[in-house]
């Protein structure tokens, strides 16, 4: 009886309490206008006398809370088409006031003002509008508080500086965002200034930082009436030229691309994005490293289909996109089905994306609802006889179709509940993979407390008969407000979930149960502006069969000084003896490890300066008698020689002495051995990456990279049933040398709204052989010496708005 009382007051305190001490939101009323201003960043136009004024604004940094030390007037109007913002940032050094250049959707050390407008004032999701006293644009769709600067609209702005501060203008069209179709609008809306000299950030609307959520703690604004959602249609045709050169090949390969995307509105709420024959052929080269671990590695997505307007697909983790259009399945294969006198004279690295498209949006009832498809065509290697010089075709991956439907309702204090799946169909092999399930988060109406979780099944299905279904679930629980949180997190994987053909997932067959505390104290003390602590205690078993795998503390804090130089430490420790279940590579095999301490530790100047520096340094070391030890060193200076031209550059070597890992399997006598190496690793990497802009339409980047990694194998042993070691007289080499270098050299021009030429220069090197390098510069020389290529290519995109071709004719 005892525990039901206790639930029932638990429920009763944490879910149904009403609301009593929720910041009262601010209001501004924007009013209509016949005539729009000169977008200039001047504020005399006749049209803004008259208009209110919103003011007032509150500091969100350094002292939370308080008054800002800066004045700030806005703005509001508004026309058939468009919201116009005016506002005056007033500064008594004019001087002073930070304004270096940089890229678009990129700010470097400068002041900015912030637009946040949430039309559907759900406090779920805003659009979020940048410009800096340079004329720099950044936007952004913001999803649950996180920003996804990969989302471009096309609006106009101006700035300028004045003897009083300066003054910014920002004409946002309709088309440019989504609202509900009704009569009398009610936005969210808020301003957020940052005052980049005294590293000041304030807002309009006051955004509590121990409160968790900063889009639901918008202000509201009135008076926009009788505006009704425009046609939102939009092409952007495109052409491509590429020259291509391999070393090993002295003639240069020509290459013509073309091809559209294409945004349709369905409405005022939902978006129909087509990508039909695209090219991605400019996107930055991934940082490749040498993978000794039993998991994939994961590389960031760089194309902008798949970031832009893809926050819905997010929900339950299951959408990797560099799935689609990525490694054929079978290209690591093509050596084996050599014939006797045949090489391999092309092996593509990717699969061709035949087209995608997705719908995607809110309505005003916080419906969201995501659909996504993508086919890529069959994908083919080339291998030639070197007798006959005759030459055939061997498929790497037959057509496949990616599909994904979410479903997405907002609920009340930002919670939110959703549906989602996804599969992958190969019609050629009869192959279906599917991955179902469900996410949500309720919070209770002061929003101090949160209850998540997630349940996911996952089924593969080859030529119609069912190979694997598994299921995921996950739950926590905790205190998301104030400057002492905590939260319990708990998370079960079974042995057979898989959803890899389109997420990912680098192991399953696992149970966590995880216990976070937190500290966040934001009220400047003294030196220190900022205060942040975490804790975790972590449990580890396998699913199946139920075994004991590790249990590690883990710690992170911080601090941030009246100077902008910030300090943190981090670690974790492992006190018992752990079983690595992943780096045996065969079921039923575990390697056991001893109890070890990890520690680092990292400083950071202030980035306001012209030159600045981050420094970090790691230290870790098995306590037990197989003797790892693990170092690694990270230095990045930077120097801004102008506000137009800057430069950084980083080194980051790492080493681990007696590291213990997979090497080999065989059968013998019907059964699995499996060798385990005593190996030395080390890396290091060299990054130079530099930017010089000319205005805020132009700009030259470049990115240089160099990493170079090595293990060396000291002794082999065979794995034993109980995770320990025994030794064997294997001695094959395995030693590895690994090689990756490319530049990255890109000219970009805006030459009109969301209209863009780009140059772009790729290099790239890529070795891996079994001599191992033991000198920087030998090294460096023959990695210059592997096959190297080279990629020149011109792209023209240009932006095509229906209802500007409408107003114009």
């Amino acid at each position: 009886m005892k525990r039901v009382l206790l639930l029932i007051y638990l429920i009763t305190n944490l879910f149904v309490l009403p609301a009593h001490s929720l910041t009262p939101k601010k209001e501004l009323t924007a009013v209509r206008v016949t005539t729009k201003p000169v977008i200039d960043g001047y504020l005399t136009d006749e049209v803004w006398k008259g208009v209110p004024i919103a003011t007032d604004f509150i500091q969100f940094e350094p002292s939370n809370g308080e008054p800002s030390n800066f004045k700030t007037e806005a703005k509001f109007i508004y026309t058939d088409h468009s919201i116009i913002v005016g506002v005056m940032m007033y500064d008594n050094n004019p001087n002073g006031i930070l304004k270096e250049l940089s890229k678009r959707d990129e700010i470097n050390n400068s002041d900015f003002l912030s637009i946040l407008i949430d039309p559907f004032n759900n406090g779920l999701d805003a659009f979020e509008f940048i410009i800096t006293p340079a004329g720099v644009q950044w936007d952004a769709k913001v999803v649950k508080g996180n920003e996804d600067s990969s989302w471009d609209a096309v609006w106009n702005s101006a700035a300028i500086i004045n003897e009083n501060g300066w003054s910014a203008e920002m004409e946002i069209p309709y088309s440019a965002l989504r609202f509900p179709a009704k009569e009398i609008q009610e936005w969210g809306i808020n301003m957020i200034r940052n005052i980049q000299s005294v590293r000041e950030k304030t807002s309009w609307n006051f955004i509590d930082k121990e409160e968790d959520g900063w889009v639901g703690q918008s202000g509201v604004m009135k008076g926009i009436e009788n505006v009704n959602p425009p046609v939102r249609l939009s092409f952007t045709p495109y052409f491509s030229t590429y020259f291509d050169k391999s070393s090993d090949n002295s003639s240069v390969e020509v290459n013509y691309r073309g091809g559209m995307d294409l945004k349709y509105g369905i409405n005022e709420s939902y978006t129909l994005d087509m990508m039909l024959v695209p090219d991605f052929g400019q996107v930055q080269s991934d940082d490749e490293i040498l993978n000794l671990s039993p998991f994939e590695v994961k590389f960031d997505e760089n194309r902008q289909f798949f970031t832009e307007a893809t926050e819905l697909f997010d929900r339950g983790g299951i959408f990797y996109t560099r799935r689609i259009g990525g490694r054929p399945v079978n290209m690591n294969e093509v050596e084996d089905q050599l014939k006797d006198n045949e090489k391999i004279t092309e092996n593509p690295i990717e699969t061709k994306i035949i087209n995608a498209t997705k719908v995607s949006g809110r309505n005003s009832k916080g419906l969201g609802i995501g659909v996504f498809n993508a086919m890529t065509k069959n994908t083919y290697a080339e291998v030639s006889d070197t007798l006959s010089g005759d030459s055939r075709k061997v498929k790497t991956q037959p057509f496949s179709n990616y599909n994904m439907l979410v479903v997405d309702q907002s609920l009340k204090n930002e919670s939110y509940a959703s549906l989602f799946t996804t599969n992958v169909y190969i019609p050629e092999l009869d192959y279906l993979a599917n991955v179902s399930g469900t996410e949500f988060e309720f919070r209770n109406k002061e929003r101090s407390y949160s209850l998540k979780g997630k349940g996911i099944v996952s089924s593969r299905f080859d030529k119609g008969q069912s190979d694997e279904i598994g299921h995921y679930h996950e739950l926590e629980f905790g205190r998301i407000k104030g400057k002492f949180n905590w939260d319990f997190y708990h998370r079960m994987i079974s042995d057979k979930y898989n959803p890899n053909d389109m997420g990912y997932l680098n192991r399953n067959n696992v149970i966590n149960n995880d216990l976070n505390f937190y500290y966040n104290n934001s009220d400047p003390k003294g030196s220190v502006l900022v205060r942040n602590w975490y804790v975790q205690l972590s449990h580890e078993a396998r699913f199946k069969p139920r075994r004991f795998s590790r249990f590690t503390i883990y710690y992170n804090g911080q601090m941030k000084f009246k100077s902008h130089t910030s300090i943190g430490v981090y670690g974790n420790f492992v006190p018992l003896h752990q079983y690595d279940f992943n780096e045996p590579r065969v079921d039923g095999l575990k390697l056991r490890k001893g109890s070890s301490a990890f520690a680092g530790a990292w400083i950071s100047s202030d980035y306001r300066k012209a030159f600045a520096i981050d420094v970090r340094g790691e230290y870790g070391k098995r306590l037990s008698n197989d003797n790892l030890q693990v170092f690694e060193i990270e230095i990045e200076p930077r120097y801004r020689f102008s506000d137009k031209f800057v430069m950084s550059y980083q080194l980051e070597w790492g080493r681990s002495l007696n590291d213990l890992g997979y090497v080999d399997d065989e059968e013998i006598n019907g059964k699995t051995t499996v060798y385990i190496g005593d190996r030395d690793n080390s890396y290091l990497e060299n990054k130079l990456n530099g930017s010089y802009i000319f205005n805020n339409k132009s700009s030259l980047t470049m990115k240089v990279r160099h990493y170079w990694a090595k293990a060396k194998y000291n002794s082999f042993h065979t794995l034993r049933s109980d995770g320990r070691l025994n030794n064997t007289d294997y001695n094959e080499n395995n030693d590895i040398n690994f090689n990756s270098f490319t530049i990255d050299m890109v000219y970009s021009w805006r030459f009109a709204p969301g209209s863009e030429l780009a140059v772009v220069w790729k290099n790239t090197i890529f070795s891996e052989d079994d001599k191992i390098a033991h000198r920087f510069m030998n090294n460096l020389k023959n990695t210059f010496d592997a096959t190297q290529f080279n990629s020149l290519s011109v792209k023209v995109i240009y932006y095509i708005d229906y209802m500007s071709l409408k107003r114009k004719g």
